[in-house]
């Protein structure tokens, strides 16, 4: 299983939810684990008398949530399924430095911070690596309309004395009106939709997969992402 984190405050889980969808059409299972606090994905993905841990498919993936170690989700899944856990991906959604911990292991194939250019996404986000052990690559995903190399500077002098290397590319999601509309009419219908998201986004989003699965053929990415923009 290859694991992915997505660390930092700022709200993520659509863009897993649009990643995982991706995944799942490429013919990959895929577990998104929500690690953070909020632990958004309870609200949001629809499931009847929710427990304090438990995974719900959702589109064809799996969502974990509330657990606090791969054991505990290996656990859940035999008692309840009697197999074990085997994922392609697993999309990990952090925000404390618990989550890093727990979550970030030997598998882990990339690290994204994940904020917006916000004084308070920023700083909260760095929280959650602030205490780690061990040096880590980490690239930006930025939702923004824009990158401004002055608030790369600003993430990078406040991150200054953590055991981070960043990645000289920053990739940069748009967050207008229009995707944050899309991302809220997605929730209430309890859909996955592509088609009505900018063209930036949806640009940005299969940048990031490429980031991902570099030897991903670009035909066939493109072809799926058609697809789903087809859907609802």
């Amino acid at each position: 299983m290859k694991n992915i984190g997505f660390i930092g405050a700022f709200d993520k889980l659509d863009l897993l939810l649009y990643l995982a969808k991706i995944f799942t059409m490429l013919g990959k299972k895929v577990v998104v684990v929500d690690t953070t606090l909020e632990q958004k994905s309870k609200y949001i993905v629809p499931f009847i008398n929710p427990t304090k841990c438990y995974i719900t498919r959702f589109e064809d993936i799996d969502i974990a949530i509330g657990f606090e170690s791969y054991e505990e989700i290996e656990r859940y899944i035999g008692s309840t399924e009697n197999k074990r856990m085997n994922y392609d991906f697993a999309l990990v959604s952090i925000d404390t430095i618990e989550g890093f911990e727990h979550f970030n292991n030997q598998d882990t194939i990339k690290n994204y911070f994940t904020t917006s250019y916000e004084a308070y996404s920023i700083r909260k986000g760095l929280e959650a690596i602030c205490n780690i052990k061990h040096p880590i690559d980490l690239t930006r995903v930025v939702f923004s309309t824009q990158v401004n190399e002055e608030d790369n500077y600003y993430l990078e002098y406040l991150a200054l004395g953590y055991k981070v290397k960043w990645d000289e590319k920053t990739i940069n999601f748009p967050y207008d009106t229009k995707d944050i509309e899309v991302m809220i009419e997605n929730q209430r219908t309890n859909k996955i939709r592509l088609r009505t998201l900018s063209q930036g986004y949806r640009d940005s989003l299969e940048y990031l997969v490429m980031d991902i699965m570099p030897n991903i053929n670009l035909n066939e990415l493109r072809k799926v992402m058609k697809m789903i923009e087809k859907e609802g």
